[in-house]
């Protein structure tokens, strides 16, 4: 018996005791024993396969040590003195994504991943919140596994292009599909003849799988919903809801039974809370903002400065396990889409209730620090509150107070405290790249009016600089109390990226080099080539070369800004993991039982982080799909651009001052298959024969806009000579 089939035997076994306990020596001896049988003796060669057996017998029991050390690292099993407790149900759970070949992945809170291969997905589609039966650890010391429930499909509706009308049958691609093609079939018994007659080749329409659709050589039967141009709605946005599964209103059965008054009368802990209403208060938020997270206090104690941050108190209105708490840990976050939001929470807790709007009582958690001028921060204490918000700024209406440079001003002084702590803190290890954002602004007719590039303000590093600190001290103050809660977690940069970021240094003429993974180091290269043509273009490749920001149990630091504790505790209303530390921070504080295990904790941090991930990639997708309409709306055909990017089959653009990315075809640089690659940031081009670079300055004219795979191509017309 070879060893997965071990493995898979253990685990079969495993799985019959979901929500029992078993010992490690009972799983040995059972498994052991069933390999480690007495056999005939062979006669011919006077050996016995007992005896070869035997030689085995500490390669099984290491076997299944490392089985078992596995599945307890990923959560399976839990480990009680002598005994094991298998989890009930034994299952790893999460989000599916399948690749183009049909290959199933599941990622796992130890940022391992589970491997189920194409015939085991299960009829799974990219997305699908699934259960997963584990086989056994297969190549690349990686878990496999079979898809056995598909708990959740990772969307309702489906955009579908009509290819052909055939007798009984209406066959369709289906678009905006994550991972492989697929496509659908519709049966027309269940349509109107008016309906079939209107369906044409090429028609968009909106359709359902059928429950209990099994696919047929990646064939799944749907059922008309409607025609994509059936809708008052943007279409765009409609779009972007149905790909990722994205609903504005609530379900109905989320009920919300709460007086709109705050006071003595509707707030039963009101006598335990710490009555801040005569502290001079504000928010910064945005323009447009209508959910305030946030908000700030101040006062210069002439030796020594106190600041109060206000964060809404989320966990006062969302208990624990209640229906809406479900609802709001499935959201995970809120996503802005244009000119739109999909709360989080209903409107009546984010754009009322909890939020921390001017001129009425509302429920905080304060997290109040004492500091030194020059930006050094003390002691902070933890405590629940009532506030009342005095003025609500935007960050314009901050900006104004800020350049007035009035000494007196309290906003001016505020943000030389804040300017103060910044200059700290990047001294000491944060990695600061000033990259801008573009933005898109609509006009009243919802319509695409232009693209903006977002400088951030004086404002926006005042409150961002609080907010970190905020974050900071109660990540370190639980740290400290080993409260198991979700950190963010930002891991060092790989030590393989430095040699393609030196390369990328020498190459365009600058004598410096980054010697090793340090703050310093990295922040050296970034200020010595500040004014160089190609340092946007480094800062976009040191970007690329760190690694992603995620929540976890562990307590790992955030590398990036150079912190050793860091959690997100400043945005209940729109993060989950946030309103997951407030509960933590108040269970420590009243000295209850932790609301969480170690467990519960990792697997809500997966959770968190893949609903964080898709929310950003709505985001760009309805900013690409709205700065594309406005570009063509332009009528402008004609740009300078830097290449930013290398694909065999495809170079990546940046069109100068638009912050929008074109793709030019293989095919502008070469007759062969696909271009040349010479490094990370290098390509050969055999129609010019010559090396392209990364930031290399090329002019390119419009080609197409293809507004289902959200790019626009460009043809080249020019390129920079270069010696």
């Amino acid at each position: 018996m070879d060893i997965y089939k071990l493995q898979k035997k253990i685990i079969d076994y495993l799985d019959s005791k979901a929500g029992r306990e078993v010992t490690k020596q009972e799983i040995k001896n059972k498994f052991i024993d069933l390999v480690d049988r007495p056999k005939q003796i062979d006669k011919k060669k006077k050996t016995s396969s007992r005896g070869k057996t035997k030689s085995t017998r500490k390669e099984l029991e290491t076997s299944i040590d490392n089985l078992l050390f596995s599945l307890e690292k990923e959560g399976l099993l839990e480990t009680h003195k002598k005994a094991i407790l298998v989890k009930n149900p034994f299952r790893f759970m999460g989000r599916v994504s399948i690749s183009r070949r049909g290959d199933g992945f599941l990622k796992l809170p130890s940022k391992n991943e589970v491997f189920i291969p194409g015939p085991l997905t299960n009829t799974a589609i990219s997305g699908d919140k699934v259960e997963v039966l584990p086989l056994g650890i297969g190549r690349k010391d990686r878990f496999e596994g079979e898809v056995v429930n598909i708990t959740r499909r990772g969307r309702q509706l489906y955009r579908m292009r009509v290819k052909e009308k055939a007798g009984k049958y209406i066959f369709g691609i289906f678009l905006d599909m994550l991972g492989d093609e697929k496509e659908g079939v519709i049966h027309t018994k269940s349509l109107l003849k008016d309906t079939i007659d209107d369906i044409n080749v090429g028609d968009i329409l909106i359709v359902k799988l059928k429950e209990g659709s099994r696919p047929d050589d990646n064939l799944y039967e749907v059922s008309f919903d409607r025609f994509e141009s059936d809708t008052k709605e943007d279409p765009d946005l409609m779009r972007i809801l149905m790909k990722y599964d994205y609903h504005v209103q609530h379900p109905d059965h989320i009920k919300i039974d709460y007086e709109e008054e705050v006071s003595e009368k509707t707030v039963k802990d009101w006598n335990h809370r710490t009555d801040l209403r005569d502290l001079y208060t504000v928010t910064i938020d945005g323009a447009t903002a209508k959910d305030f997270d946030d908000a700030i206090s101040f006062s210069d104690e002439g030796n020594k400065l106190r600041l109060w941050i206000h964060i809404a108190d989320v966990s006062h209105y969302v208990k624990k396990d209640s229906d809406l708490d479900e609802e709001a840990y499935n959201r995970a976050t809120s996503v802005y889409l244009s000119d739109r939001v999909v709360p989080m929470l209903p409107p009546i807790l984010s754009e009322n209730l909890c939020s921390l709007v001017s001129g009425v009582n509302r429920l905080a958690f304060t997290v109040e620090i004492e500091a030194s001028k020059e930006g050094d921060l003390f002691n902070a204490i933890f405590y629940k509150s009532i506030i009342k918000v005095n003025k609500r700024y935007t960050y314009e209406m901050a900006e104004e107070e800020i350049i007035t440079a009035d000494p007196k001003n309290w906003m001016f002084q505020i943000s030389q405290f804040t300017d103060n702590l910044r200059k700290k803190r990047i001294k000491a290890g944060r990695v600061d790249l000033n990259i801008k954002e573009a933005s898109v602004s609509w006009n009243k007719d919802k319509k695409t009016n232009a693209i903006e590039i977002r400088e951030r303000l004086t404002s926006h590093l005042l409150i961002e600089e609080l907010m970190l600190s905020a974050n900071m001290k109660v990540d370190e103050f639980l740290r400290k109390k080993k409260a198991p809660t979700l950190h963010r977690i930002h891991e060092p940069m790989d030590e393989e990226k430095l040699e393609m970021l030196n390369q990328f240094l020498q190459l365009n003429g600058h004598n410096i080099s980054i010697k090793n993974i340090s703050y310093p180091e990295i922040m050296n290269a970034v200020t010595a080539i500040e004014n160089s043509p190609v340092a946007k273009i480094f800062n976009y490749l040191l970007l690329r070369s760190f690694m992603q920001a995620y929540y976890g149990g562990e307590t790992l630091g955030h590398w990036g800004l150079g912190f050793k504790d860091y959690c997100h505790f400043t945005s209940p209303i729109r993060r989950y993991p946030d309103l997951i530390v407030h509960r933590v921070l108040q269970s420590v504080l009243l000295e209850e039982k932790f609301p969480y295990d170690n467990g519960e904790i990792g697997i809500m941090g997966v959770h968190c982080s893949e609903e964080e991930r898709r929310a950003a990639d709505a985001e760009r997708d309805i900013i690409k799909i709205k700065s594309f309409r406005y570009l063509e709306s332009t009528g402008i055909t004609e740009f300078k651009g830097f290449i930013i990017g290398i694909r065999p089959s495809q170079i990546f653009i940046e069109l100068a001052d638009t912050n929008l990315e074109g793709v030019l075809d293989k095919s502008e640089f070469t007759d062969e298959f696909e271009v040349v690659i010479k490094s990370d940031f290098s390509f050969y081009s055999k129609k010019y024969t010559k090396n392209f670079f990364i930031g290399d300055e090329v002019s390119v004219s419009l080609d197409r806009i293809d507004y289902e795979e959200i790019k626009v191509f460009l043809k080249l017309k020019s390129f920079k000579k270069t010696t």
